[in-house]
């Protein structure tokens, strides 16, 4: 592309997002792409005609309509906007509307209200952001955690199982979540608010969102030794409730269970299809997590040494796990297990110790903010996830994170896993990101590059895209990825947000009521 041409698309683009801030983007065709429609099928070369927000024609040979707009991309290829199917986006969104970290890698829906953990009550969250639009879409599940706090109370009344007066207000509180617009229950079962909940508790709330049409979400029970008995778990909660499961960030998260992907993970799935259940996961492309600390202690019992120091070593050893944040002495932010007992003096297990005490919660179930990156799995399993066609994609990112998934993680895919290490094909990955999560929450018109369908698009040069964001600098911008529209709008102009908030609010549409995107 010449200097002349650039400055012409730049300047178009620009009198474009200014129009779409206000009201409308004008009437655009985009022409010379290579359409990856989201369907998997292979890609063709020709032209998409946007109106308003909507696509209106999609085809090889499209010549401009009168006040179209038209830009030619030479080559580029154009694809459905990514829905990120495990994001925590909800936190801190009205401190950046911009999203920045999201929509600059082609992200145009975040799925949220994971891991147990929603906005509450959603009515209200939804309302705001409808006051307050985003640079991208919003779709959120119920927490299970968050609806159990709410009934139960915080800190040491949230670790047992509920009793059968307190389930029925939480089914109730479900129902309501689900009436705003839900897509179903989310569940972190290796957290505190959720981890002592027995499998028929999580049954019965899960019979509710099937009610309603909705499905069931889990960071499951263990990721690490007993992932699998998890994983029956999440099995027998579909069969048992009627309703579609999904398995959050799938992983296989300790060394005992390294390298079983290819031979265990198979059976689930045909479990599944025996049973009748729909079984899907979601992954992020990293060997390594972001967490609480507590969470590779699945029993709670942080100060047995010996037990602690064989939990480290199955979690790859000290100096695989590193604190991403430390509220009570922020010195040690950015230092390994192994380098801070080398500070204290002690050893691993001990250091250990003494950083789960100083973060203990309150009677209030408030505590210092810790988290910690632990470097856990192996590559090979992470690889066979990414191509198994059951399996979406995912950032598991905040807004602003010490993770690089938040900045990175579908560039990543595209870079690494497609074009460099051909670990699937481009239109596999692009229909993961876009029509096959669109298809999992029933988005009639997103997740496809297709007349009527919502002008939801990312332009990327399959060539140079390209994730840039690493554990020292979590935030660094992709490459390869010059234009993303969020409802007919330029989100991102020349890899740079525009400024614009054209996002929207996606809720469920329970059974017999509007349209799943709640317009």
């Amino acid at each position: 592309m010449n200097l002349l041409t650039r400055t012409a698309r730049l300047f178009a683009l620009c009198l474009l997002t200014m129009a779409g801030a206000l009201l409308h983007a004008e009437n655009v065709l985009l022409k010379n792409v290579v359409i990856y429609d989201g369907s998997g099928k292979n890609p063709y070369y020709g032209a998409v005609r946007i109106v308003g927000d909507k696509i209106a024609a999609v085809g090889r040979h499209l010549k401009p309509a009168p006040g179209d707009t038209v830009l030619d991309e030479h080559g580029l290829a154009l694809a459905p906007g990514f829905i990120d199917m495990h994001s925590h986006a909800d936190s801190g969104i009205f401190d950046d509307l911009n999203a920045e970290n999201a929509v600059r890698q082609g992200i145009t829906t975040v799925f949220v209200g994971q891991d147990g953990e929603s906005q509450y009550p959603l009515a209200d969250f939804f309302a705001k952001l409808e006051k307050q639009p985003a640079s991208i879409n919003f779709a959120s599940m119920a927490g299970h955690g968050t609806l159990r706090e709410q009934v139960m109370g915080h800190g040491k009344e949230l670790l047992r199982p509920s009793r059968p007066e307190e389930l029925e207000r939480i089914k109730r509180l479900l129902a309501q979540e689900m009436q705003a617009g839900a897509f179903g229950l989310s569940s972190g079962l290796e957290y505190d608010a959720g981890h002592f909940a027995t499998t028929d508790e999580m049954v019965e709330l899960s019979k509710v969102a099937a009610q309603y049409g909705g499905f069931y979400i889990s960071h499951v029970r263990d990721e690490g030794n007993k992932v699998f008995d998890s994983y029956h778990e999440i099995l027998e909660i579909g069969r048992r409730a009627h309703l579609p499961v999904e398995i959050s960030h799938i992983k296989l998260a300790t060394t005992p269970v390294w390298h079983m992907a290819p031979s265990r993970m198979p059976e689930f799935f045909a479990q599944a299809k025996s049973q009748g259940v729909d079984l899907k996961a979601d992954v992020y492309p990293y060997t390594y997590w972001q967490s609480t600390i507590r969470v590779i202690v699945l029993d709670r019992d942080y100060f047995n040494a010996e037990k602690v120091a064989k939990v480290i070593a199955e979690n790859g050893g000290a100096d695989h796990i590193r604190l991403a944040r430390y509220q009570p002495d922020p010195s040690l932010a950015g230092k390994t297990l192994d380098d801070i007992s080398k500070q204290l003096g002690v050893t691993p297990a001990e250091a250990y110790g003494r950083l789960v005490q100083a973060t203990m919660p309150g009677p209030d179930g408030k505590a210092p903010e810790e988290g910690i990156i632990a470097t856990t799995m192996s590559e090979d399993d992470v690889r066979w996830f990414i191509a198994n066609p059951n399996i979406m994609f995912c950032t598991d990112g905040a807004l602003h994170d010490h993770h690089p998934r938040g900045a990175g993680a579908f560039p990543r895919i595209l870079g690494r896993y497609v074009r460099e290490q051909k670990v699937l094909s481009l239109p596999a990955a692009i229909h993961k990101m876009t029509a096959m999560p669109a298809a999992q929450l029933g988005l009639k018109d997103r997740g496809r590059v297709a007349p009527g369908y919502v002008a939801d698009l990312v332009l990327f040069d399959p060539a140079t895209v390209m994730d840039q964001s690493t554990v020292d600098k979590p935030e660094a911008p992709p490459l390869g990825i010059p234009l993303v529209m969020v409802s007919g709008v330029w989100a991102v102009n020349d890899g740079k947000v525009t400024g614009a908030h054209p996002g929207k609010v996606l809720r469920h549409a329970p059974t017999g009521f509007a349209d799943s995107t709640g317009r």
